[in-house]
C-alpha cells in the first residue's frame, strides 16, 4: 500500500508517490530554457534551486492548451533530482493497494510512436475513472539526461535590466520578433496576470534566505466581491472549475445546488451572505473550493483563487479592525494582504455552527 498525491491535467487523472513530493505552489512566470527539449516549459527559482519544469502534454505528444492563474505547479524530488510538472487541479493523497495497479499496458496504434509506457508505471481504476500513476524516477533521471544549463545568473537579472533586453530584441528585425516572442512563457497572460505570475516568481525567488515557518499555516486565498479571504489548506480537498450544476428543490437561496466530481456528489454553497456581501449570478464558467470540515464535504462558490502563503498566527489580528460592512462573526482574524485586509475564515463555524443547517424534512 502506498500513498499517492493525485492531479488532474488536460482532463487526464494522474498520481504520483507522496513521498516524492517536495512541495506545490501556484503557476509563476518561468524563464524559458533555449537549449532545452519542447516539453521543458521553463524554469524557475525556488529559494536558490533552478527546476526545470515539464509540460507532460508536450511530453506525451498532445496538443499544448493554454495556461491559467489556477494551475499549479507540483515539485518532485528524488536522490538529487528535481523536477517541476505542470497541473490544472492539485487532488487528494489516495491511498492505493500495489496489487490493484495494472502495470502491463497496451497501446495500439493511436498513441503513435510516443513511449508513453516510459513514464507510466501503471493505471488505477477509480471511481469510473482512469489514474496514471508516472514513473517518477523515469521522469527524473530523462531531466537529468538532457543536456541544457540552468544558469543561475539568468535567474537574478534586475527587473530594469531584463526590461532593457526584452526591448534591445523588440527592435530587431521582424524574424527576430517573432522568435522573441515564442520565448516568452504564457504569451496569452493579461498584464495583470503577467503581474501575479512575476509576484509568484519573485516570492518564491526572494524566499532564499531559509525562514523558520514552525507554528505557520498555509492558507488558500480567494476573493468574494473583490474582498480578500481565506481558509486553512489542510481543509482544502481541491480547486474545481464547474460549468453545470443540479438545483435543489425546497432549499435555501445558500444552496445553489449539486455538481458531480468524478462520480462524487458535492453541494455547492454561497457564503456571501453569511458576510453581508451581495449574491453573485452563476457564470458560463465558475470557481469553487471543495473543503472537507470534520467529514462534511461542501464547495463554497469563490469569484477567483488568488494565492496560497504561510500565515503566521501571531499576525493575525482581530477582525474588528475590518473597517467595512463585512459581518466578522464567522473569522477567527484579519491580516494585511496586498495593499488590503484579509479574513480568515472559521471554516467549523460557518459549516457547523448553525447558520447553514438545512432541514431535511423540508
Amino acid at each position: 500500500m502506498s500513498y499517492y498525491l493525485t492531479f488532474t491535467y488536460n482532463n487526464l487523472f494522474y498520481g504520483v508517490t507522496a513521498e516524492t513530493v517536495q512541495e506545490v505552489f501556484f503557476l509563476p512566470e518561468l524563464k524559458p530554457i533555449p537549449e532545452a527539449p519542447k516539453e521543458i516549459i521553463g524554469a524557475v527559482n525556488v529559494r536558490g534551486n533552478i527546476t526545470p519544469i515539464m509540460d507532460l502534454n508536450l511530453r506525451f505528444g498532445y496538443e499544448q492548451i493554454d495556461y491559467n492563474l489556477n494551475d499549479s505547479i507540483v515539485i518532485l524530488q528524488w536522490q538529487e533530482l528535481r523536477l517541476g510538472i505542470l497541473t490544472n487541479q492539485v487532488h487528494e493523497v489516495k491511498f492505493i493497494d500495489e496489487q490493484t495497479i495494472t502495470s502491463e499496458l497496451s497501446y495500439d496504434n493511436s498513441w503513435g510512436e510516443i513511449p508513453q509506457e516510459k513514464f507510466i508505471k501503471g493505471v488505477v481504476e477509480d471511481q469510473e475513472t482512469l489514474l496514471l500513476l508516472l514513473n517518477v524516477q523515469t521522469l527524473l533521471r530523462y531531466r537529468e539526461e538532457q543536456e541544457f544549463s540552468l544558469d543561475l545568473d539568468l535567474f537574478d537579472l534586475p527587473e530594469e535590466q531584463e526590461k532593457s533586453i526584452n526591448s534591445e530584441e523588440i527592435e530587431t528585425t521582424k524574424g527576430d520578433l517573432i522568435q522573441f516572442k515564442k520565448t516568452i512563457f504564457f504569451p496569452q497572460a493579461n498584464d495583470y496576470e503577467r503581474k501575479i505570475l512575476q509576484k509568484r516568481a519573485n516570492s518564491l525567488r526572494d524566499s532564499i534566505q531559509l525562514k523558520d515557518f514552525t507554528g505557520f499555516k498555509p492558507i488558500s486565498v480567494f476573493t468574494l466581491n473583490q474582498e480578500y479571504f481565506g481558509v486553512e489548506l489542510s481543509l482544502v480537498k481541491e480547486f474545481i472549475k464547474f460549468s453545470q450544476i443540479t438545483p435543489i428543490p425546497c432549499t435555501p437561496n445558500f444552496i445553489l445546488g449539486n455538481i458531480n466530481l468524478r462520480g462524487e456528489i458535492i453541494t455547492l454553497i454561497d457564503i456571501k451572505g453569511s458576510f453581508n456581501l451581495s449574491k453573485s449570478s452563476l457564470k458560463k464558467e465558475n470557481q469553487a473550493v471543495i473543503v472537507n470540515v470534520e467529514g462534511v464535504i461542501v464547495g463554497l462558490l469563490v469569484d477567483t483563487v488568488n494565492d496560497i502563503f504561510m500565515l503566521n498566527p501571531q499576525k493575525l489580528i482581530s477582525p474588528d479592525n475590518l473597517d467595512t460592512e463585512i459581518n466578522k462573526h464567522y473569522l477567527s482574524g484579519v491580516i494585511p494582504y496586498q495593499e488590503k485586509m484579509l479574513g480568515l475564515i472559521d471554516l467549523t463555524e460557518i459549516i457547523l455552527g448553525g447558520s447553514l443547517l438545512i432541514d431535511e424534512a423540508v
